[in-house]
């Protein structure tokens, strides 16, 4: 028998958290790589004495894209490392200040739109982590891989033709 292993990214510091489960592909009728790229993830978050758990639709290339971010941080120690997602759902800006310490600034929010709710924190940790972020990510990537012609290089051409979809719609 084999043991199902856990998929996650997760950050910790000092009781404050940020911990992402994606769940399963999203499965749209539809033929566009665009719907075939979404990932229902439970989202866990701690900041301070407030705490939270919301399920958020991220995109298989939110997620290679902050692993090549980190992986690059993991090299430099600075610069910085983004995950934002088209929703709106999370954002985590992971800045590194060239000797090993890394701030994540947090922002968290329940559901897209006006009238989400949204917890803000910052968090830290240094050089030692990276690499088991990197790996997290890695996981992540090859259970939900990029399907289609859908790369990091046309997401910005994916989302303009999404919002032109959605207002013609």
């Amino acid at each position: 028998m084999t043991e199902k292993q856990e998929i996650y990214f997760e950050l910790f510091d000092a009781g404050d958290i940020v911990r992402l489960e994606p769940l399963e592909l999203i499965k749209y009728d539809s033929d566009l790589d665009w719907d075939r790229n979404w990932v229902k993830t439970l989202v866990t978050v701690k900041g301070g004495k407030f705490s939270g758990q919301y399920s958020g639709d991220f995109m298989t290339v939110d997620f290679e894209k902050f692993k090549q971010e980190l992986s690059r941080l993991y090299n430099d120690l600075k610069g910085t490392a983004n995950f934002n997602d088209l929703e709106g759902y999370l954002e985590l800006k992971i800045i590194g200040d060239g000797i090993g310490h890394f701030d994540v600034n947090v922002k968290a929010c329940d559901q897209p739109g006006v009238n989400a709710s949204e917890l803000t924190f910052t968090m830290g940790f240094d050089q030692t982590e990276l690499n088991e972020l990197v790996h997290q990510l890695d996981r992540i990537t090859k259970q939900f891989p990029i399907t289609g012609d859908f790369k990091i290089k046309n997401r910005l051409v994916a989302i303009i033709i999404y919002l032109l979809f959605s207002i013609l719609h």
